[in-house]
């Protein structure tokens, strides 16, 4: 009698999980931030643009609209940085808090303290510069990587709204990426990596031409079991989780992920496509490319496969 009154619970808890998702994450929400980010008024959100910038204003708002605090170290939802050299003051805001794009990168952070474990923190993590524009046109970058920043919008205000992450989410949009990682970098360099139990960055999950719909691959699935956690948090879902398409390509060290990893952190990206996308850093990479029903699927399963991470239950290590 035990066992099944167990059944029945665990069968409304999970209709329950499943009904929350489907009410908080639409395919209109999605298809809302992608077509911001992508569009040409932002100019393909090249680093050190006024265009990149106006993202950053963007990203801020909406985790100021979810609720999101600061990161402790700041003062704001911006962490300021440059790779340029320039004097001190061209690195700081003005008296409006505006600061000069033309030398200064921002990543965008904020934090949804947690309930129970606020010393232990998981990081959710996307970059939203791109490449800019050319001769030709606009490089908009919808999959690379307005899918990311989308993901990410959508899970702080999914977190936010359900107000139950017994650990601290940190989220963080990144600039700077296409030139080096430099954002992750920075914000690496400031973080307490012996408080953060895992990091998912999420890039190119707008196209699906690696793995096919309905599915993800983690890069370095063998650097860490979170791999393990995720597809056991997935079985018998729609969503599978598939195997890494070309280690050779070394996604794990190319994205932002990487300069967390090297700290010790289980870091890992989440990614459909890869620089084999025929529209990869080019001008036809828009919004019309992206399958929407299918990105919002993914968006959703990385909750599902984030549950234990979010609750603190489950602490995935590395393996090398």
């Amino acid at each position: 009698m035990r066992w099944i009154f167990v059944g029945v619970f665990t069968v409304f808890f999970s209709n329950a999980f499943a009904q929350s998702l489907a009410d908080s994450i639409s395919v209109q929400t999605v298809q809302k931030h992608l077509q911001f980010l992508a569009s040409d008024s932002l100019k393909g959100r090249e680093n050190y643009s006024p265009e990149l910038y106006r993202a950053a204003q963007y990203i801020a708002t909406a985790f100021n609209e979810s609720g999101a605090t600061f990161l402790p170290s700041l003062n704001s939802y911006y962490q300021p940085f440059s790779t340029k050299k320039a004097a001190v003051e061209k690195l700081l805001p003005d008296s409006a808090g505006h600061y000069n794009s033309s030398y200064v990168l921002l990543n965008v952070v904020g934090v949804l303290p947690g309930k129970t474990k606020p010393a232990e923190a998981i990081l959710f993590t996307a970059h939203y510069d791109h490449v800019g524009g050319a001769g030709e046109g606009i490089y908009n970058g919808a999959n690379d990587n307005a899918s990311g920043t989308t993901a990410l919008l959508t899970l702080m205000r999914y977190y936010a709204q359900q107000a139950s992450n017994e650990r601290t989410l940190i989220f963080c949009a990144f600039a700077g990426e296409e030139i080096g990682l430099k954002g992750s970098e920075a914000l690496a360099d400031i973080i307490n990596a012996k408080s953060v139990k895992a990091l998912l960055n999420i890039e190119m999950i707008g196209r699906h031409g690696a793995v096919g719909k309905n599915a993800f691959f983690i890069t370095g699935e063998t650097k860490s079991n979170l791999g393990a956690y995720f597809k056991k948090a997935l079985k018998g879902g729609t969503v599978k989780i598939k195997h890494e398409p070309d280690a050779q390509k070394e996604l794990f060290m190319r994205s932002d992920n990487y300069p967390f990893a090297l700290k010790g952190i289980p870091a890992h990206t989440i990614m459909s496509s890869d620089d084999d996308d025929g529209c990869y850093h080019k001008t036809c990479d828009e919004v019309d490319r992206i399958d929407v029903a299918n990105m919002t699927e993914i968006i959703k399963a990385i909750i599902v496969g984030s549950r234990g991470l979010v609750d603190g239950t489950i602490t995935p290590s590395r393996i090398r």
